[in-house]
């Protein structure tokens, strides 16, 4: 049987930090979030209180951030596990261009610049204020 999507949950310091970073700067739009007391749900960016929870959209890619402390208290083994990942987020995009013009005005943290791969793919890797590595690619002309 066949899966139907993807959303990775990111564990986060900041929730609203995080959120308005992938929508001001990467371009996301805020879907929805849990505020942090009370567990209400909130659909309006920037939102009214400090979240534990949100995600942003933009197409088909859906990415979820949760605060560290409302993670380890879900699961516990990741109390002591550090934000940030060994692995990256591979986003395929239309004007990669654009999006790397709007980062470098940025203090963004570049770890390979727009190039072209093997496999006929321009793209470039950077991470995030949480230090995931994103890359953005876009089929090379």
């Amino acid at each position: 049987m066949p899966l139907t999507s993807l959303a990775p949950n990111l564990m986060v310091h900041d929730v609203g930090r995080t959120v308005d970073y992938y929508t001001r700067v990467l371009g996301f739009d805020f879907a929805m979030g849990v505020t942090d007391e009370g567990q209400k749900p909130v659909f309006a960016w920037p939102a009214p209180e400090p979240l534990c929870y949100a995600m942003v959209t933009s197409g088909a890619v859906h990415i979820m951030f949760q605060s560290k402390k409302s993670l380890a208290a879900e699961l516990p083994s990741l109390e002591n596990v550090k934000v940030g990942g060994a692995f990256t987020l591979y986003i395929e995009c239309d004007d990669l261009e654009a999006r790397f013009a709007a980062l470098d005005d940025e203090d963004t943290v570049f770890l390979k610049r727009p190039h072209v791969t093997f496999y006929g793919m321009r793209e470039f890797y950077f991470k995030d204020i949480n230090g995931y590595i994103l890359v953005f690619a876009q089929k090379a002309a």
